[in-house]
């Protein structure tokens, strides 16, 4: 069961059980508005790209569907930019349990304005959604 209004803090909660994530700064996404500021640490930035749903019992009230949510990946220049798959690899391996069914990975990036390396992770969760 995915819940809709959580799934964000399900995804985030899921990280932060995980003993791998101590020392990486896990928080939900900011609006792009917010100007950039240097990373000092690694950080994991989460946010709902979208949420789709179907009926899938007839006169029933019951939804199944997706929930695509994106995992922003910073890592400071004087980290190795391996970094960047390793904490992908791990999110996975925490997330699995809510039924991914697809993961997009972007190529690395640099921004000169966070002072980072940076990877977005996209990932699909499948199942019955509660609003």
């Amino acid at each position: 069961m995915i819940k809709a209004a959580n799934i964000v803090s399900d995804f985030l909660d899921r990280l932060r059980a995980d003993d791998f994530f101590d020392g990486i700064k896990l928080t939900r996404a900011l609006p792009d508005l917010i100007k950039a500021s240097p990373a000092v640490r690694e950080t994991v930035a989460a946010g709902i790209k979208e949420i789709n749903v179907e009926e899938y019992a007839l006169g029933q009230n019951e939804t199944a569907g997706t929930a695509v949510v994106f995992a922003d990946i910073y890592v400071p220049f004087s980290s190795e930019k391996a970094r960047l798959e390793e904490i992908v690899m791990h999110i996975c391996g925490c997330t699995a349990e809510l039924n991914i069914i697809s993961l997009e990975i972007s190529g690395i990036t640099v921004s000169n304005a966070a002072e980072c390396y940076m990877m977005r992770a996209v990932f699909t969760f499948s199942g019955s959604i509660e609003f």
